[in-house]
């Protein structure tokens, strides 16, 4: 999504479990293109039964340590494995572990290993190296930035026999297979010797060990084009294609051009208004259900005594000018008109998909769209419109930046109508498309911005998109983007993750999504469907789940039509 956004849902679209970071569908443009994704080696591919998958992104790094965007992840779930792992119905099974069990006092978890598990360059797989992995994200939180949520509340990893592993916790956890489903057994040799958090986040891992389905091939950074082989001695079974292909494209209309010709099998995320046409394929096989992403429009709320100073407009702290922005957004119409139906309009950083619905808030009544009300709020709060038609108070004007990362082609048009709406109301926004390395670097930590349209993609249980809004999430240079920040929310925080009464915790969730629906750090937009397509005259054996396809369990099963 992005920076896992960034986040992530690892049961990603045709391509990932998880989660972090897929954009919201894109539009092809007018014309197709004669533009190509980058030429794959026919050396590469002679003789071998490959599958190709298409997308707009490609990963920002190889580097689980600090990894932001979504197209990472899904890597790492093809070339890594955690200690459990998440199936297409929601609930956690084995990944390197056979069996668990925990302790009465809900304090000690211990995990026995499958047997066969080898290291991708032919080692035997020992648990006090998954042990290693754990405490050294314990031991570095600063340097393995993106996976140091995981492990709040860890005490001690130990490995009392190369079978397995046991951890023990300072207080009853309440997710902890979900929390372990991201922890990846890395290959200690290539991240031991780090002595800075940036040495280690600086790490490339090009050449990545792992003990996954498929082992690293190459990875072009300049083109996007990813080859991952097949890991013929994976302990789960090996898979019945060859290799993997990941090829980027710079624009939609030629990645469904590819899709329709046959030059790639998969494609993760179709565009919305591109949907009704790959249905008419012949040979293409298209999904469209509701997933785990959502987009937000992020208001700048970082505390101006941050070092750096955050650059946004003052205005933007004040709750009346947020409450305004929040009117003047006609989210059904960015569902009907943007993205063709294909979306439902969102209130909460929690989707209905989490938990079945369990863990969204339905108590919370989103802002009707009025022009006349905001005109009414900003009007009695003092800002006067002026000659240009934009309201000022104490030298405070209601101009801002509306950004978007430029690699997504439906947030021009939605910033467009974004800023028309904002216009009758009397503010102004400017909308620039900016690199998506340069925004999160804007968003995180500096707070170098106005107003920032981008998305989503949580895990399955609300811990993660939870913690985006936590201040250490943005004190220590995490997954804050917002800059949010409130104490109170902080201790509900953790709170949570110690219910382990599952009402009791749900109603803690409730309450954080409560404040921040209130406080706006972020206006949710909508719920993205999930819309994917795939080959059906090339491959066969893709496992749907509620959620689209798993693709652990596809590329398992997944083979060529004979």
């Amino acid at each position: 999504m992005r920076n896992k956004i960034i986040a992530l849902s690892i049961f990603l679209i045709l391509a990932l479990l998880l989660p972090a970071c897929g954009d919201a569908a894109q539009p092809p443009a007018e014309a197709v293109t004669e533009e190509a994704p980058a030429e794959v080696p026919a050396e590469a591919t002679a003789g071998k039964a490959i599958l190709h998958m298409g997308w707009q992104g490609k990963p920002d790094t190889l580097n689980p340590a600090y990894a932001f965007l979504t197209e990472s992840y899904t890597i790492f779930d093809l070339i890594y494995s955690p200690l459990t792992s998440e199936s297409p119905t929601g609930e956690y099974v084995g990944g390197l572990a056979k069996e668990w069990s925990v302790s009465e006092d809900g304090l000690t978890w211990t995990f026995t290993l499958k047997d066969g598990i080898k290291w991708h360059n032919g080692e035997d797989f020992k648990a006090d190296q998954i042990a290693w992995a754990i405490n050294a994200v314990m031991a570095d939180p600063d340097g393995w930035a993106a996976m140091s949520g995981y492990v709040s509340g860890f005490k001690e990893v130990t490995a009392p026999d190369d079978k397995t592993v046991v951890i023990v916790t300072e207080k009853p956890i309440a997710n902890m297979e979900y929390r372990l489903s991201f922890l990846y057994a890395v290959y200690p040799p290539d991240f031991e010797g780090f002595t800075t958090p940036e040495d280690l986040q600086n790490f490339t891992n090009f050449e990545a060990i792992g003990t996954g389905m498929f082992k690293m091939n190459t990875f072009d950074k300049d083109t996007g084009v990813l080859i991952l082989d097949a890991n013929k001695d994976y302990f789960d079974g090996a898979p019945k294609i060859d290799q993997m292909i990941f090829q980027t494209f710079d624009n939609a209309d030629a990645m469904i051009q590819a899709l329709k010709v046959g030059d790639i099998d998969l494609v993760n995320e179709l565009p919305a208004s591109a949907y009704a046409t790959v249905q008419g394929f012949e040979n293409v096989t298209t999904l469209a259900m509701d997933g785990r992403y959502f987009n937000e429009l992020i208001i700048n709320s970082v505390d101006p005594n941050n070092d750096p100073a955050p650059t946004a407009n003052p205005a933007l702290a004040d709750p009346a000018v947020r409450l305004a922005i929040a009117s003047a957004i006609n989210k059904q119409d960015i569902v009907d008109i943007v993205l063709q139906g294909l979306a439902t309009p969102g209130t909460t950083i929690v989707p209905p998909t989490l938990g079945g619905g369990f863990w969204q808030n339905p108590n919370i009544k989103d802002v009707e769209f009025n022009i006349e009300e905001a005109n009414r709020i900003l009007e009695e709060a003092g800002y006067v419109k002026g000659s240009d038609g934009v309201r000022t108070k104490d030298d405070l004007r209601l101009e801002f930046r509306l950004q978007f990362p430029s690699d997504n082609t439906v947030y021009p048009r939605m910033a467009d109508m974004i800023a028309d709406w904002f216009s009758q109301a009397g503010m102004k926004a400017n909308p620039e498309a900016v690199d998506p390395d340069a925004l999160v670097a804007a968003t995180t930590p500096t707070g170098d911005y106005d107003l920032v349209l981008w998305g989503w993609g949580p895990d399955p249980d609300p811990d993660f998109i939870l913690s985006v809004m936590t201040t250490g999430q943005f004190v220590e240079g995490g997954w804050s983007d917002s800059g949010y920040h409130n104490p109170e929310y902080d201790q509900l925080y953790l709170d949570q993750q110690l219910a382990v009464d599952e009402k009791e915790r749900q109603q803690i969730v409730w309450k954080m999504q409560e404040m921040v629906f209130n406080d706006r750090p972020y206006i949710v937009l909508y719920y993205e469907k999930l819309l994917q397509a795939y080959r059906s005259d090339r491959f066969k054996g893709f496992v749907p789940s509620p959620l689209g396809i798993e693709i652990g369990l596809s590329l398992i099963n997944v083979e060529p039509v004979k």
